[in-house]
Formats: C-alpha cells, structure tokens, sequence
C-alpha cells in the first residue's frame, strides 16, 4: 500500500497555469507530476555536465583547471624543462668561470699554476703487437662469427608460428641497420589513420618521451616486445590487452601541425637482440 501510494504521488498531475491579471485570462497552462520534474532536472544536470566536459575537453579553457594538463601542454612543459636544465648547467659552467677569472685578478690563485694531470703517453712507449694468442683468439673468433647473422637465426624458429599484422600503410623510408644503431624501420605517416598492434600482446609503456614523442610497447608471446615510436597520440594505457590489427596510436590529421617526426619508428626485439622487422612483416 505504500509503494502505491508512493507511486501515486510521484504520478499526480498538477496544472501549472500562467494568469494575467490585466485581462483575467490563463495565458499558459500545463499539467506536471512530480516524477516529470525530476526527470526533467536529471537529463538537465546531463546536458549542462556534457557541456561541461566539451568545453574543458575541446577548449584552451581546461588548462585553467589546477591539476588538469592537456597533451600539448606536457609536450611543452617538457620540452621547456629540458631547455632549462640545459641552461641551468652552462650557467653554472659561466659562474664557475668568472669565479676562476676573478680569483685570478685577485690574486688568490697565481696565473701560472698548473693542475697536476696525467701527461700524455707517448705511442712509442705502448706496444700495440699482439701475441700470438690473441691472433689465434682472433682468429677462430671471425671463423666462428662468419655465418652468424646478427642474432636473428637463432630467433627464426621461435618466430615463424607468429602472425605480425601491418602497423600502417605507409611506405618504408628508412631501412633497418644494426652497423648504424637503426634498430627498426621508419614508416611514412599516412595522415589520420590509426596505428595497429603487430601481435597480441599486453601494454608495457605508454607515454611521451622527450626523443621519440608519444611511444608505446607492448609484449608478446615468444619473448618479443614491439616498439612504436613517433606516434601522434596514444589509445591504450600500461597494463591494457590488446590483440593483432587494434588500434594503439593514431598519426596526425592533414590539417594537424606536429612538431614531432612525421613517421612512425618501429621496432621489434626478441631475447634483448633486435629484429628487422621487414623480414617478419609483409609491408
């Protein structure tokens, strides 16, 4: 009996009517029930919230909220402390300097005085021949290393049951070369399209880096960990799992500047021993 009292009472109509006195007419008149106003006072509080969350989300105004702090706005507070710690450090090289100056002109510290420091070896003195056990040494070392390509024969085998998906349409315009320190392979940004996972694997880091802008890398199976560097913006956080061909990052629309390279650098590492990723991905 209660509950339908309750209900009753939330269902209850009530004329609202509006009356002018001038003409003694109703000019407006409606019926409400209480649960139409609480409705109504809901789905506001939910239009006035996702207004709300527009305009921090969409506008330069969210960066006026304490505690809050755009992508952009990290870029940046980053890349200043960065400049700044460098400054810092010749700024202390100068005080170091003139301080050194001015003791000199006051004579706390003679001109002509010298720190003891190691002298220079002359190359007569070493003798740079090696004995014959290094050259046998030497010698089988090369013989041995002859056939060994890179550390990636050992990996062919673990590997090849492995699936890699294309992380971008985009073009390869720079190789990899482990002679030149270019652990992977540099993809041209094809504007607005999503980056996708190689393998299925689980986020171990997700965030910006100085160098390499947005970066993620995931783990895989098999030991092999993926490394996507130069994105524009990240999907997925530490700790989400994600399968092969998902969306991880996407690159910058056509009318988007980056300051970052516009290209994605991906790497692949299996055992601590990079891989290249051309012979592992059809792109």
């Amino acid at each position: 009996m209660k509950g339908k009292g309750f209900r009753s009472r939330l269902l209850r109509k009530y004329r609202l009517t509006i009356h002018n006195e001038n003409k003694l007419e109703n000019v407006l008149g409606f019926y409400i029930s209480p649960l139409w106003v609480i409705l109504s006072l809901f789905f506001s509080f939910l239009l006035v919230a996702g207004v709300l969350y527009l305009i921090v989300v969409l506008t330069p105004v969210g960066n006026l909220l304490p505690g809050y702090i755009s992508d952009g706005a990290k870029e940046k507070l980053i890349s200043y402390n960065l400049r700044i710690d460098s400054l810092t450090r010749e700024v202390e090289k100068q005080d170091r300097y003139l301080a050194n100056i001015k003791a000199i002109m006051n004579g706390e510290v003679p001109a002509d005085t010298t720190i003891n420091s190691p002298q220079p070896i002359s190359s007569d003195s070493i003798n740079i021949e090696a004995t014959a056990l290094e050259e046998q040494f030497a010698k089988e070392w090369e013989e041995r290393e002859k056939y060994n390509i890179t550390s990636q024969a050992t990996n062919v085998s673990e590997l090849q049951e492995l699936t890699l998906f294309r992380p971008t349409r985009g073009e390869i315009i720079k190789g990899f070369d482990l002679n030149s320190g270019h652990y992977g392979v540099d993809i041209a940004e094809v504007p607005g399209e999503s980056i996708l996972a190689v393998h299925d694997g689980v986020v171990v880091m997700s965030d910006y880096t100085a160098n390499d802008g947005y970066t993620i890398v995931l783990q895989h199976r098999e030991n092999m960990i993926s490394v996507y560097r130069n994105c524009h913006r990240l999907l997925k956080s530490v700790g989400e799992k994600v399968i092969g061909g998902e969306a991880i990052g996407t690159f910058s629309n056509a009318t988007e500047e980056r300051e970052e390279k516009k290209f994605l650098h991906l790497e692949l590492w299996h055992r601590g021993k990079p891989l290249d990723p051309n012979t592992y991905i059809a792109f």
